[in-house]
């Protein structure tokens, strides 16, 4: 049977790849929307923004240093279509020089959002844009590795299924218990495992098992499908042994 695994690995590469290149083209245009909001927030760089998805934080150090959030803009669509920019900050009595500073920021932005909002949410939309089809083309490719890897897995998945049975039928020991799930509202931890009594359809079987304390048993009309299924599962804890005939 051939095994996947080389083309799984060369796509989980690939996957990768574009994965990063996707984060660096993120990176890029959150940096050119930054250049938007410096020239209309921060021309004398007094302040520290990052740039999410839809929306930035402003930030200033106090006066001991450490680094504080100002105020966030938020420019999103709403579902009616309409693009808005929206500021959001906290409120507070303390009166520290940062907070009187903050407050004075706050009013000069607010100003600036009342005459300009318009115009800087054409600004952040022609950039964000930019890299739009790029972006698209990126998830496409990621897309198609993703499916075609997907086809590997599901044939390894088979193909493991297969040498499982075989397996099963010879009986399988692990190298620790497992639970398996033999019906719906029964399972137990086992270190041994055979597949007998296949019926006809293929669809249930006799499965003969024995826990780690050594009683054996067997249980009857179980799924064949599920057994198989929880096997591949655990196919890593098989020892490679076969029961004694």
């Amino acid at each position: 049977m051939k095994n996947y695994s080389n083309e799984i690995a060369e796509l989980e590469v690939l996957i990768a790849g574009v994965k990063k290149q996707y984060s660096e083209l993120e990176i890029g245009n959150a940096l050119k929307v930054k250049k938007v909001l410096d020239s209309y927030f921060n021309p004398f760089q007094e302040l520290e923004i990052q740039v999410g998805s839809t929306s930035a934080s402003f930030y200033m150090k106090d006066n001991l240093g450490i680094r504080r959030e100002v105020f966030s803009l938020y420019f999103y669509q709403r579902l009616q279509g309409n693009t808005l920019l929206e500021i959001s900050y906290y409120t507070t009595s303390t009166h520290s020089d940062f907070e009187l500073e903050r407050l004075i920021n706050l009013g000069k932005v607010s100003k600036i959002v009342l005459e300009k909002s318009e115009q800087i949410l054409k600004d952040i939309t022609e950039v964000r844009n930019q890299d739009l089809g790029r972006s698209n083309e990126l998830f496409s490719i990621q897309n198609g590795y993703e499916k075609k890897k997907a086809e590997y897995v599901k044939a390894a998945q088979e193909n493991r299924k297969v040498e499982v049975e075989l397996l099963l039928r010879e009986g399988i020991i692990f190298d620790e218990s497992v639970y398996i799930e033999f019906k719906r509202n029964y399972s137990i931890k086992v270190r041994t495992l055979k597949m007998i009594n296949v019926s006809k359809s293929g669809k249930t079987c006799t499965m003969v098992y024995s826990t780690r304390d050594g009683f054996s048993t067997r249980e009857d009309n179980c799924n064949v499908e599920n057994m198989l299924n929880q096997v591949v599962y655990f196919h890593k804890n098989i020892v490679q042994e076969l029961l004694p005939a």
